[in-house]
């Protein structure tokens, strides 16, 4: 009987040894704290321009329209300060914040070259715009081909010439839009043995409809 005591309680020893030994592991980690998991990674997708300059516009304008002759024999006056209405249209194309396209432009006008008979009108461009767009706005810049008529030595006669300038564009609602723009157009043709050169200025407020 009292082997079997000793047994049993030898038992319940190794039994509880054993079993503080397989929890001091333990120990430490609870006195630390719960272990935190590893952070997960996100991709960072970069989000979408708030507004779309894609696609057709067109639209009308009122512009201010000066100049003057650059070269010339026999003088080079300016050209008087006039108003004119034109119209325009064009296609852009938008990657992230950066808008580009194409744009033809026509401004009709008529002025004289004081105190000569020289007169200047029209204004006909075939241009490439680009710019820079934050949400309902847009800052451009743009070069292209340009064609007036002088009027000089008895008859008319087609001018070409370079144009460039800078704007900025306005989404008012929905698809309509107003803007502002300066350019300027180097104008240029030879008649009767002559040189002639003149520069056309213009402030335009523009009107449009994005379709």
């Amino acid at each position: 009987m009292v082997n079997t005591m000793t047994s049993t309680k030898s038992l319940v020893t190794r039994v509880s040894a054993l079993a503080l030994a397989c929890a001091l592991p333990i120990v430490p980690a609870l006195a630390s704290g719960p272990v935190a998991p590893p952070p997960q990674v996100v991709d960072y997708v970069m989000p979408a321009p708030a507004f779309d300059w894609a696609g057709a516009y067109g639209g009308l304008s009122y512009s201010a329209v000066s100049g003057r002759i650059t070269q010339a024999p026999g003088g080079t006056p300016d050209m008087e300060s006039v108003n004119g209405w034109g119209a325009f249209a064009g296609y852009n194309w938008q990657r992230g914040n950066f808008v580009f396209g194409p744009e033809l432009s026509y401004i009709d006008f008529e002025a004289n070259y004081p105190p000569f008979i020289n007169q200047q009108r029209n204004a006909l461009e075939l241009r490439a715009r680009a710019g820079y767009a934050v949400n309902n706005v847009m800052f451009y810049g743009f070069v292209g081909a340009a064609r007036s008529e002088f009027f000089g030595g008895g008859v008319w006669n087609s001018e070409n010439g370079v144009s460039y300038g800078l704007g900025a564009q306005f989404h008012v609602r929905n698809n309509f839009f107003v803007g502002v723009e300066a350019a300027r157009r180097n104008m240029s043709f030879s008649t009767g043995g002559a040189d002639i050169e003149n520069d056309i200025d213009t402030i335009s407020l523009r009107f449009g409809y994005q379709f």
